[in-house]
């Protein structure tokens, strides 16, 4: 029974790891010139709706992004600490691991973006656009109901 990566799972895992360096690199860059005032909070609608001095607002979407891939990345390779392999069929279990951890992968991707917006639009005082934050929920939701269909499709 094959359940290791395919290579799409190694391309979201990759990319990632990327937009995670990426807004790692470009804080640390612009940290220095920043203004000690920065927004920290959106509205759904992207609108700056708070404010917290710089160090707060520039890392801790970088460090939240940190945490994403600390955790989702490693628990990809471990389908025996996910719940929803339990009580599988042998028959259905190859499938179940693979839709989730494409799944995870997808998920763990459109975080990474997602952080990395927001990092670009606190760092540039500017609101984000409300497609952003749309299309991160509707990524979000779009990869659990594929997960959850993959786990009880017959």
């Amino acid at each position: 029974m094959n359940q290791r990566p395919r290579l799409i799972d190694y391309i979201l895992l990759g990319l990632s790891v990327l937009c995670f360096l990426f807004m790692l690199i470009f804080v640390c860059v612009k940290y220095p010139s920043l203004p000690e005032l920065l927004p920290s909070h959106f509205n759904g609608r992207g609108e700056i709706d708070g404010w917290s001095g710089k160090a707060a607002a520039a890392f801790f979407p970088t460090i939240t992004a940190f945490l994403m891939l600390a955790i989702l990345g490693p628990i990809q390779f471990f389908p025996k600490l996910w719940n929803n392999t339990q009580g599988v069929p042998a028959y259905k279990l190859p499938r179940v691991i693979r839709s989730t951890r494409t799944g995870l992968n997808v998920m763990l991707f459109a975080s990474e973006a997602f952080f990395l917006a927001v990092t670009f639009c606190t760092v540039s005082l500017s609101p984000i656009p409300p497609l952003v934050s749309y299309l991160f929920m509707g990524i979000l939701v779009g990869s659990i109901l594929y997960i959850l269909v993959q786990t009880f499709r017959k």
